[in-house]
């Protein structure tokens, strides 16, 4: 699957919060202010991720389409870090959790819930 933008993931964010199917013009209102996207930006982004399958368009009235995302925000997220773990032959989670940690990217603190975590859904060293 192809990585969603930081654009698109502005309006699947919108998408995803809204918990319900959206329009185009539902998206432009709930742009954040900083956003300042015309009509037809918003539609061609709506198209994009239609055409990729991460959208998916649920009614039609007249000339608006109403959409539903394909995928929660948590399944996305596990495909984009799934994709990644095999495209630099990470692979195991054992590796990436010792990449993260030798790059301060994941602190004891996160290891020390992990652990929690783990022991809690049943895993026991």
């Amino acid at each position: 699957m192809q990585k969603i933008t930081e654009s698109e993931m502005i309006i699947m964010d919108i998408i995803w919060s809204a918990n319900d199917k959206v329009t185009s013009s539902y998206v432009l209102d709930h742009l954040p202010q900083e956003v300042r996207w015309k009509t037809t930006t918003v539609t061609t982004f709506l198209s994009r991720l239609t055409g990729r399958g991460i959208l998916t368009i649920v009614e039609k009235h007249g000339r608006s389409n109403y959409y539903l995302p394909t995928m929660t925000k948590e399944e996305y997220a596990l495909l984009v870090t799934r994709d990644a773990m095999l495209e630099t032959g990470i692979g195991a989670i054992k590796r990436l959790i010792s990449s993260l940690y030798k790059s301060s990217d994941i602190s004891k603190k996160n290891i020390s819930s992990l652990k929690e975590w783990l022991s809690e859904e049943g895993y026991k060293k």
